[in-house]
């Protein structure tokens, strides 16, 4: 007994010491490339492209969960970010921005730290573009900050409550107590083995980009991103639940957009019913597209960013005469 225990201890301090060598190697391989600010307390990592001029629309990007800002590099943002200045946060705990407490893991609080954030970089009125489980943290921000959004894009976005019996499996770390050993040891080479499944199941139809090699496993399975995911995946459901029935009351220009062939969020159980519960909101379902529209349809994701530019400007020409 006492020898089995011994082992035990030996391989999880084997594995702690592995999982910390990678997260050094990786963080030493792929530093910081955009800048820094403390908001609250937190500090988070954003990139800013794009002009600087106050004549200029701005956008803030969202990423999903599990990845960094660094998805939108690989996508759309050098297009995005021609005519108009483009913020990309690492929401909280992942990337290089600092994690929240667990209780501020809920979209509602994500939402009131980035646009905290967003106000310290004297941005007004900005559109927001969600992809995934921050297309919640976008609704979050336009329920709660109304006058402060002006617009939104929600892409492939989990917005109501149904059941997910799958996401079980990726909330181990946020068990009290047992979740850090878990994001220091076991996890991160099982996480290894499987995220290139999980990379082919979340861009179905469409292929894996080959630029998404840029993207470094062990940085993305680093024992802080994995927490972060966790905890914000276990409030996802009951956050977009308080949220749901509140959903008409956004007035700001809002298209959702989602891949008709969409493995992980179901169009018809999200995109769909937002769509419904916001007036003057567009729809706009994509054929033989998957969960990332960003990669497999950048120009339709371009063109929801651009129908909704439009609709500000034409609200804003309304409301002065």
């Amino acid at each position: 007994m006492r020898g089995g225990l011994t082992l035990a201890a030996g391989l999880l301090a084997g594995l702690w010491l592995d999982t910390r060598r990678r997260t050094n190697r990786a963080e030493q391989e792929h530093p910081p490339t955009g800048h820094f600010m403390s908001v609250g307390g937190t500090r988070l990592h954003y990139l800013d492209h794009g002009p600087k001029d106050s004549a200029s629309p701005t956008v803030v990007f969202l990423h999903g969960n599990g990845t960094t800002a660094g998805d939108w590099t690989l996508s759309l943002l050098d297009e995005a970010a021609r005519h108009r200045r483009c913020i990309c946060f690492d929401r909280p705990g992942h990337g290089y921005s600092e994690a929240t407490p667990r209780r501020d893991a809920g979209p509602a609080a994500q939402a009131a730290l980035l646009r905290a954030a967003t106000r310290k970089l004297g941005l007004e009125r900005p559109i927001v573009v969600g992809h995934s489980l921050a297309g919640a943290v976008a609704l979050a921000w336009a329920l709660d900050f109304p006058e402060e959004v002006g617009g939104l894009v929600i892409l492939s976005a989990f917005t109501h409550p149904t059941p997910r019996p799958d996401f079980l499996p990726f909330m181990g770390p946020a068990i009290p107590a047992v979740g850090p050993l878990l994001s220091h040891t076991v996890l991160p080479p099982l996480d290894r083995l499987i995220l290139p499944p999980l990379m082919r199941r979340i861009f179905e139809p469409n292929p894996v980009p080959p630029s998404y090699n840029e993207l470094s496993p062990d940085l993305l399975l680093r024992p802080t991103q994995l927490e972060a995911a966790a905890d914000q995946l276990a409030a996802l459901i009951p956050g977009v639940a308080a949220m749901a029935p509140r959903y008409s009351e956004i007035r700001c220009p809002m298209a959702v957009v989602a891949g008709r062939e969409d493995r992980i969020v179901d169009p018809h159980a999200h995109a769909v019913p937002l769509h419904n519960a916001v007036a003057g909101s567009t729809l706009h379902l994509l054929a033989e597209t998957g969960h990332m529209p960003q990669h497999a349809r950048p120009d339709a994701v371009m063109a929801a960013i651009e129908r909704v530019e439009r609709a500000m400007t034409s609200t804003s020409a309304h409301a002065e005469a």
